[in-house]
């Protein structure tokens, strides 16, 4: 009898050993799968096309954009803040830009971005001016302040590489504030807000992600910097990770 308690028990041992080595769970950009180490797949698909992108996850991104060049907007509406180059720059944040991007699927997302840019310099210009029955033109010190403020809805589209790389094409309409104030000494400070305040942004970009929660990314794009560069974080919505480990 003890020796055929042994001889099962060596047997179950040997069974439960045999499923361990073929099968293991693995995350996925926080959701368990369950992998099948001999073919090397997993019930839905192999790992090695899994997008680093799921429905329901959450995307918070902080970045940095470049140029920010308001005399070139201004100048679009007929007002002169000096040039590029006799412009003495006090401060130039460039566009500092923030965002939350929310997963429909894997293809797709939609978001909110807001964009704020500041930017101080000074600039001669020459004016016109009249003493007593003398008319003077002389070069003038003129100090400028311009400041830019965007706000945006966006509808992104993925590409999903592979399970480290997801290349997007994002589109964005929304409201656009953009003042400048200058002085110079013959006059009182002068405030402005140019063109309509609508911000429209059409751009592609890319993550690489250095973790499952973290990643690199950059943009090109019009409407907006040329180039931003930053970071993202990526959350999953833990109501369908529980959801998706009760389906499996």
């Amino acid at each position: 009898m003890i020796k055929r308690l042994f001889l099962f028990s060596l047997v179950f041992v040997n069974a439960i050993t045999h499923v361990k080595a073929q099968y293991d769970t693995v995350y996925v950009n926080g959701i368990p799968k369950i992998f099948n180490k001999k073919n090397a797949t997993n019930d839905e698909t192999s790992l090695a096309n899994n997008s680093p992108l799921k429905k329901d996850d959450y995307l918070f991104e902080f970045a940095f954009g470049y140029p920010f060049l308001p005399e070139n907007e201004a100048s679009y509406y007929g007002v002169n803040l000096g040039s590029l180059n006799n412009n003495l720059v006090n401060v130039n944040t460039n566009h500092i830009m923030a965002r939350v991007d929310y997963q429909l699927n894997d293809l797709f997302s939609v978001g909110l971005e807001g964009t704020y840019a500041y930017k101080s310099w000074d600039y001669s210009y020459r004016i016109a001016r009249t003493q007593g029955t003398v008319n003077i033109s002389k070069d003038t010190l003129i100090n400028a302040k311009a400041t830019k403020l965007r706000m945006l809805a966006k509808f992104s589209m993925h590409t999903n590489f592979s399970e480290r790389f997801d290349g997007y094409i994002t589109a964005g309409l929304g409201y656009k504030d953009f003042r400048v104030t200058f002085r110079n000494p013959y006059s009182s400070s002068i405030s402005y807000s140019s063109g309509p305040p609508i911000a429209v942004r059409l751009a592609v970009g890319g993550r690489f992600f250095l973790n499952p929660r973290t990643a690199l990314n950059i943009e090109f794009g019009g409407g907006g910097p040329l180039m931003q560069i930053g970071l993202s974080f990526k959350f999953h919505d833990s109501y369908y990770n529980i959801q998706q480990q009760v389906r499996q």
